[in-house]
């Protein structure tokens, strides 16, 4: 008698819907571990550059660096300096490259006490992939993932007061520096990170900058003293604003605000500004 070899189609079939069941089981267990690893990494990175700022402060005298992103109407006293090309010649950051970006990287203030850019990005942010945009404000675009926040550091050149607040200058200034955070996850989307993020504690209603949630509810903080520490957001508009990018946004829905209380407890800044 001659035995049969091949598959019928039904046991074909029968075998293709358990393949389909097995990898609808694992699939969601694989993103979710994938997730939790890139959270992992964004938590180191983040308080390695919490740490590169403490260090570069208590080898200045104390003094902090500069918050803003160098550009022309900020001196070159910044963490990081603009994006440019290979020849040294800045480029506008809409029109840069994620190299162009970490050019400017290199040539910050900070990264001799990182000396490594991958530090500066988050593993779950993959908008240098696609194209900036700055249509409405918002957009992708962008290889640095964290910010400095604006009540630390130099903001201009005379380091006058910036939005109704005069900022740290100095690291001994800052209490509690455990429960300050200096580092916030952001996604401008104008090509990079510009600037500095920064909130009004006076206005205690409506976030300015908005962050960037990329660990499903949760977003990695770098500290004053330090440290990097992961936070879980609660309130549903938090989750909308970072998802539009939304600046300036005021839409917290009733029961909520404590995603932005808590922002607004841990926000530097030496004194409200009194002229």
């Amino acid at each position: 008698m001659k035995q049969r070899n091949a598959f019928t189609l039904i046991e074909l079939l029968v075998a293709i819907a358990i393949i389909a069941l097995l990898l609808s089981t694992i699939m969601p267990a694989l993103k979710a571990a994938k997730l939790q690893a890139q959270g992992a990494v964004c938590l180191t990175n983040v308080g390695g550059l919490a740490r590169a700022w403490t260090v570069y402060a208590d080898e200045n005298n104390g003094r902090i660096v500069g918050s803003m992103v160098g550009s022309t109407r900020a001196p070159f006293y910044c963490w990081v300096a603009g994006p440019e090309t290979q020849n040294g010649v800045p480029v506008s950051p809409e029109n840069s490259t994620a190299e162009d970006e970490i050019r400017g990287i290199k040539k910050g203030l900070l990264f001799p006490y990182s000396e490594s850019e991958t530090i500066y990005h988050c593993p779950s942010d993959t908008r240098y992939l696609k194209p900036p945009t700055t249509v409405n404000g918002t957009g992708v675009g962008g290889y640095r993932s964290f910010s400095l926040v604006g009540g630390i550091g130099p903001n201009s050149q005379n380091e006058i007061a910036w939005q109704g607040y005069v900022p740290h200058l100095k690291i001994s200034t800052i209490r509690s520096p455990g429960d300050k955070y200096i580092l916030v996850e952001e996604a401008d989307g104008r090509g990079l990170n510009v600037n500095s993020w920064i909130i009004k504690p006076q206005t205690p209603n409506t976030w300015i900058d908005p962050i960037a949630i990329w660990h499903l509810k949760h977003s990695t903080l770098g500290f004053a003293d330090g440290h990097g520490q992961k936070h879980r957001w609660e309130d549903k508009s938090t989750i909308l604003m970072a998802k539009e990018q939304r600046t300036n946004f005021g839409d917290i829905g009733p029961g909520e605000g404590g995603d932005l209380a808590f922002m607004i407890r841990g926000f530097p800044f030496e004194r409200y500004y009194s002229p």
